[in-house]
């Protein structure tokens, strides 16, 4: 019996016994619609070199059902998104996004939760082998988490997990893969509400398209130790930070074999009662299946700016600056490695007149500088969208 098919199934029986259960709903409907339209255009495509202006209408239907029975609570969403592109039409897609989730409960020293999701996105970015394609990403995750608080605030953690990514278009680094994580760990939650938690995870992990030259090595292995710690503030501020050792392996292939610190820390400062400003780094350092690199290293600031000027409005400025370094040749010849740099700033502005009503207006320009050829861009969009909740 398959690790995929035994977590399917028991989260299968859970929702078939909450769901089951009509008489213990909540007075509160548990069934929720959600419906959106928006209408984006863009003056360039990065995927496309020239004349690629286009005009993007999405449409999306959602539905959340979330009840609880005793200690136990359920939270299933479904969504269907539909993109038209009026120039480009094969770039269209449809893209189907669900989190199934049960928070469960078998004593309130033992709980934990047990989940499956699926995000498919699109990654339509110059950096795929087939330019003039879309390219439709699926992510699949399952887990099962369990926290045992052991007396006061100490907690003990364990998981599994499995994950699964795929590509429409081959990538020219990442691929397709398949991971499986167990972890166990320990945590220390503070009165304040401040936390640190320490994990130590394995992981292994298989790609599905690598090639079958001594380069490559389909299988590989990953061992992570994880500290991360947050800080709640006495004015409603909080700051988290994370530290993260991972080292990567290859059996067959040892000249793929990698090992680095991820790290990050943020800040989310209440300025008044209406506005903050988040501010952020990160370091993240992920396995490349590209041919002349092992693993990629981004290099990430962000400035994320909030205001409220009404009970009904609300305007988010977003800035982000990122380096991504593809390093840790193969060969041990080091030539021609890809260096991007990329800047995304956005500024939003949403409007709620209604409970279930809510409109949004978005201006974002994208960019990105490389060192390799035809991979740079500048792109501008405006969107406007409208979204109903019942």
């Amino acid at each position: 019996m398959s690790f995929e098919f035994q977590i399917r199934s028991v989260l299968s029986l859970s929702i078939w016994v909450v769901l089951s259960s009509h008489s213990a709903w909540a007075e509160e409907h548990p069934l929720k619609l959600k419906a959106e339209t928006s209408l984006t255009f863009i003056n360039h495509l990065p995927a496309v070199s020239d004349n690629s202006a286009d005009q993007i209408s999405t449409n999306t239907l959602g539905l959340n059902f979330s009840t609880s029975l005793g200690l136990q609570k359920i939270d299933i969403t479904f969504s269907v998104a539909d993109a038209r592109y009026q120039n480009f039409s094969f770039f269209n897609y449809t893209a189907y996004n669900y989190n199934a989730g049960l928070k469960w409960s078998l004593t309130p020293q033992l709980h934990g939760i047990l989940s499956s999701e699926q995000k498919e996105t699109t990654d339509n970015l110059p950096h795929t082998q087939n330019q003039g394609q879309g390219n439709l990403q699926t992510e699949n995750t399952i887990r099962l988490d369990a926290i045992y608080e052991i007396d006061g605030p100490w907690q003990v953690l364990t998981g599994i997990s499995q994950f699964s990514q795929n590509n429409q278009q081959t990538p020219e680094a990442g691929g397709d893969y398949t991971s499986h994580t167990i972890s166990v760990g320990l945590g220390y939650v503070f009165a304040s509400g401040s936390n640190m938690f320490f994990r130590q995870k394995k992981v292994n992990g298989q790609y599905s398209n690598q090639s079958s030259t001594s380069l490559y090595d389909s299988i590989f292995e990953q061992t992570i130790s994880d500290l991360r710690a947050h800080w709640a503030m006495p004015d409603k501020s909080s700051a988290d930070f994370y530290l993260s050792s991972i080292k990567q392996s290859h059996t067959n292939s040892p000249q793929r074999n990698f090992s680095g610190i991820n790290h990050g820390a943020s800040i989310n400062w209440l300025l008044t009662g209406k506005s903050s400003v988040e501010l952020g780094q990160a370091r993240a350092i992920a396995g490349s299946s590209a041919n002349n690199s092992n693993y990629t290293q981004k290099d990430s600031l962000y400035f994320l700016p909030r205001w409220q000027p009404s009970a009904k409005s609300l305007v988010i400025f977003r800035n982000e600056w990122a380096r991504i370094a593809y390093l840790g040749s193969p060969t041990g010849t080091i030539s021609n490695l890809s260096n991007d740099t990329t800047r995304d700033t956005s500024l939003s502005f949403y409007w709620q007149p209604d409970q279930r009503l809510t409109f949004s207006a978005a201006l974002q320009n994208a960019s990105r500088a490389s060192n390799q050829t035809g991979l740079d861009y500048n792109s501008n969009q405006i969107s406007v969208s409208a979204q109903y909740s019942y």
